[in-house]
Order: C-alpha cells, then sequence, then structure tokens
C-alpha cells in the first residue's frame, strides 16, 4: 500500500508550504517536479526550497525516497499567475498510489479544479470540493508516472510564475541576463569605435619623409627618401645621371638607398624593397615607433570568439541565456576585423604625425617609375 496525504498553506507572498505525509509498506521514489509543460513550446518553472523529511525517508535534491512512514516538508514559488494558484500536488512516483488526499488552504478561494493523469491531462480527480478557507480534493488511484495538479482561484496574490520556452531555439530566448550582454556589446563596439577613430597631426620636424610615411601608413617611400638624400648632398642626380656626395650620417636604411643608387645612369638604380622596408621597420621598432599592438588585439579577437562559441553551446545545453555567448562570439569577430584599423604606432610614433604632401617634379617621377619597377620585379619573383 502506498498513500500520500497533502496539505497546501499559501502565504501572503504567494509561496506555498506543502507537506506530504507518506504511508508505504514496500520502498518508493518520489520525484518532486521543478518544470512542468504548459504547452507544446513553453514550460512552467518552480522553485522548491527549504526540503525536509522526517520518518523513514531521505532526499537527494527533489527526489525523495521512502521505505515506510516518512513526512515531507518544502516550500514551493512560482505557482501564482493572474490570482490563479496551480501547483503539482504529488506525482512522479515510482509506484501507483493507492489513495491521494490533499486539502489546500488559502483566502478568498472562489474555485477549485483538481486533474489527474499525466502532466497536460484534463481529466478530473476522483473527487474536488469548496471548503471554508480552501479546497478539498481525493483521487483513489494514481498510476505509476501520473500527478495531480491543482488549480485554484484566490484572493489577491503577487504574482510569481516563471514560463520559459522550449524547443529549438529556446536558450536563444532573451533575458534580463541576455539583454545587459546586449548592451554590453553596443558599449564594447562604441568604445572601440571612438578608439580607432584616427586623429590626422602635421608632420613633426626634423624626421626624413620615409620614416614618417611607414610608421603613419605603413608605406615605403623610397622617392621621398632619395629626394630627401639629394638635398642633404648625398645624392646628386642631373641629366639622368648619379654621383654620391658625402654629408651628415646616414642610418642603415638610408645608406641602403643610397647604395641602391650606384653612382652612373640613373636607370641602372635596382633598390630591393624587401631589404629596404626590413631596415626601416627595423629602425622603427629600435626608436620605439611601432608596437605589437595589432597582433595583440588580433588574439584577443580570436579568444573572445572562441570563448563566445564554447559559452554558446554551454548555455544552450544547460541553463538557456545562449544569447550571451552570441554577444560574445560577436564582440570577438568585430576585434579580430578591427584589429588593422587599430593604430600599431607607440604614443611617440603618433606624435610624428603624418608625411606632407610631396612636392611634384620631372625627378620626382623618374624615381616614382624606377620604384614601380622595383615593385613589379618583386611580384614576379614572388611568384
Amino acid at each position: 500500500m502506498l498513500a500520500d496525504d497533502v496539505t497546501v498553506t499559501t502565504a501572503p507572498d504567494g509561496q506555498l508550504t506543502v507537506i506530504e505525509r507518506i504511508v508505504t509498506d514496500a520502498p518508493a521514489v518520489h520525484r518532486i517536479a521543478e518544470r512542468i509543460p504548459v504547452s507544446d513550446d513553453e514550460d512552467r518553472l518552480y522553485s522548491i526550497t527549504d526540503l525536509h523529511v522526517s520518518g523513514a525517508g531521505a532526499a537527494d535534491g527533489t527526489t525523495v525516497t521512502v521505505t515506510g512512514p516518512a513526512t515531507v516538508t518544502y516550500t514551493v514559488d512560482g505557482a501564482v499567475a493572474a490570482g490563479q494558484v496551480r501547483f503539482q500536488l504529488t506525482g512522479g512516483w515510482d509506484r501507483t498510489l493507492d489513495r491521494v488526499t490533499a486539502s489546500f488552504s488559502a483566502p478568498g478561494v472562489s474555485t477549485a479544479d483538481c486533474y489527474a493523469g499525466q502532466p497536460g491531462s484534463s481529466r478530473q480527480c476522483t473527487f474536488s470540493e469548496l471548503r471554508s478557507g480552501g479546497a478539498h480534493a481525493e483521487q483513489n488511484v494514481l498510476p505509476q508516472g501520473d500527478r495531480i495538479e491543482l488549480a485554484v482561484q484566490t484572493g489577491p496574490l503577487p504574482d510569481n510564475a516563471r514560463f520559459v520556452p522550449t524547443g529549438p531555439l529556446a536558450a536563444f530566448a532573451p533575458g534580463f541576463p541576455t539583454v545587459l550582454s546586449g548592451l554590453a556589446l553596443v558599449l564594447y563596439l562604441l568604445v572601440g569605435a571612438t578608439v580607432l577613430r584616427r586623429r590626422t597631426r602635421p608632420p613633426a620636424p626634423g624626421v626624413p619623409p620615409a620614416y614618417l610615411a611607414y610608421v603613419a601608413r605603413g608605406e615605403l617611400d623610397l622617392t621621398g627618401t632619395v629626394l630627401d638624400l639629394v638635398d642633404r648632398g648625398h645624392l646628386h642626380i642631373a641629366d639622368g645621371q648619379v654621383t654620391h656626395g658625402e654629408a651628415d650620417p646616414l642610418t642603415p636604411f638610408e645608406q641602403a638607398v643610397k647604395n641602391a643608387f650606384p653612382p652612373g645612369p640613373l636607370a641602372a638604380a635596382r633598390p630591393d624593397q624587401s631589404e629596404l622596408k626590413a631596415l626601416l621597420d627595423a629602425e622603427a621598432r629600435r626608436r620605439g615607433w611601432l608596437s605589437e599592438r595589432q597582433s595583440h588585439v588580433r588574439r584577443a579577437g580570436a579568444v573572445l570568439a572562441i570563448a563566445g562559441i564554447a559559452t554558446t553551446v554551454v548555455l544552450a545545453l544547460t541553463v538557456g541565456e545562449a544569447l550571451i555567448g552570441v554577444a560574445l562570439l560577436i564582440a570577438g569577430v568585430a576585434t579580430s576585423a578591427a584589429a588593422p584599423r587599430v593604430p600599431w604606432q607607440t604614443r611617440s610614433g603618433r606624435a610624428l604625425g603624418a608625411p606632407a604632401a610631396r612636392v611634384e617634379s620631372p625627378l620626382a617621377a623618374e624615381i616614382d617609375a624606377i620604384q614601380a619597377m622595383a615593385e613589379r620585379r618583386a611580384v614576379v619573383s614572388a611568384q
């Protein structure tokens, strides 16, 4: 024999105190429901707290095992919606109950319905009626796995029911944490856009044009360097002929450019683009004008994207709110995409400013043609 006598009392805050007095002559397991389907795409959630078992029984979470007479007491939150208290009085047993009785106490009870059978079934209990101060229900036989659910219209009680969507996209339903993560994402993108906004500064005096162009835009300004060396007396170019001179000290990059324009015909110049750019990059970094910020930002974006994918999967398979992971993924992708726009200059590199507009001349046009030819040779050799 297995019988369950249930007493439910409603508190002013809408929480229920449930006492189940169980009588059994053999071990039985009772799983108290915390999530109940209410439609094809929605479940209702209940919180079971303060669960205590006295007598011949024990509890593991919300699963109660009894081996003899026992009393189970717990508190339920989430049972009130629009003035109606609805809760599964008992169910989830691994044996058939021979008899269930239930008493419900609440102020202002006007209607009471008792349902027995599988979850979602509208079959009426064996007996139910209103009584002074509440309702009473009875069920003679409750098959294994069936439940008894009571729906009672009461006086004013605060709503505390919680409903969650189900189905493939349920984990992506937005909740309060998702809204917060969305706002954080928008703030992150706005701050990032502000940081990436580039400000043009005038060129710093005394800095050769090649360094200005490379630090500001990553370009090799061979023409500007040659014209600068001409102005400083290291190169003399007239009537298509190059001669060398000596003046102030040269950096390794500038010396390499001078060597690439040996004495003789200007057309014989053979500047090595990759070598010159490597020397220029090394000097710019030695002077502290360039940083590794772009690669750091790119790695940070990849980490954020991977974390977003992992978070999405974990939340989708557990508590939901998987859009939090999607927000992380978007932040990661946006960060990686923005990496090329992140200034690669240090503070001192940005202080150099941008190169001034070059004054065009026939000599500048000749050197431009030599640089273009060198670029084409570099492309062909790379293939």
